[in-house]
């Protein structure tokens, strides 16, 4: 299927219920506009209850530069005291879409490409990506992109992120937990496409639930996560039959998907 464009900032494809969202502004090293935002968002709405996985690229040499910084200087949009920041709620939107995400780094990922990486539950990059947020030398905090990498990195790794605003090589992403793997850079793509055709194949009630499990249970202390998984457990079982198709399968000898599949 070809690529649709929602305006001019998203393409967003579908293989099955795979989706490919590619930011771009390639003249703009695809930073977050107002408009791509509202792309982004419309293909989030296509994508949900027909997609089990969607993957996030950028066109051109960076995944995303960040937000728009021309629209800053001229904010032409009331902030209202609750639900006031686009960007924030744009992320709750990918965070809460019962599609699996992962982030396809091919380039620059700065300051909101960060929190795009960060906010995905799997991110592989090309060697040529790099990492950072340039904040602090704008005068600025990382509002976003600054809590979620230390939700996610040793506080000192963070730190030097932050506070030095210089960029981190991907290898250094991986092995600080930014990313999952690196890959060259004409593999990233096809790489992308392996994970995401290997999960889309299991149960997307069972990927949904499992998705908002791995953001609820990360702030919780071990009992009350012990607790809550056991929850979710139950509430697959009200919700589909994978769990009992599955284990029917297995005492019948036929392997499920992923069984023995290596990472």
């Amino acid at each position: 299927m070809a690529a649709t464009e929602y305006g001019r900032d998203i393409l967003f494809e579908k293989k099955g219920t795979v989706g490919w969202i590619t930011f771009n502004r390639p003249e703009k090293r695809n930073a977050i506009s107002r408009n791509l935002q509202a792309e982004l968002r419309a293909a989030l709405a296509d994508a949900k209850g027909s997609c089990n996985v969607l993957v996030l690229t950028g066109n051109g040499p960076a995944f995303c530069a960040g937000v728009d910084l021309s629209e800053m200087a001229d904010p032409a949009e009331r902030r209202y005291a609750h639900g006031g920041n686009s960007w924030a709620e744009t992320n709750e939107i990918l965070r809460r879409h019962p599609a699996v995400t992962i982030a396809a780094v091919n380039g620059y990922a700065l300051g909101g490409g960060l929190t795009l990486t960060h906010n995905c539950e799997l991110a592989v990059a090309s060697d040529r990506a790099q990492f950072g947020m340039p904040e602090v030398g704008f005068g600025m905090f990382p509002g976003l992109a600054g809590p979620a990498t230390i939700r996610r990195i040793a506080p000192k790794h963070a730190a030097h992120m932050i506070l030095t605003a210089s960029r981190i090589d991907a290898p250094t992403a991986e092995r600080w937990g930014i990313v999952n793997e690196v890959v060259p850079h004409e593999q990233l793509l096809d790489r992308a496409d392996e994970l995401s055709r290997q999960i889309s194949k299991f149960d997307p009630v069972v990927l949904d639930y499992s998705k908002k499990a791995i953001h609820d249970v990360e702030p919780m202390p071990w009992d009350e996560a012990i607790t809550y998984g056991i929850y979710i457990g139950t509430e697959l079982r009200t919700q589909t039959s994978a769990a009992r198709d599955g284990i029917q399968k297995f005492l019948g000898g036929q392997p499920n998907p992923g069984q023995g599949a290596r990472a």
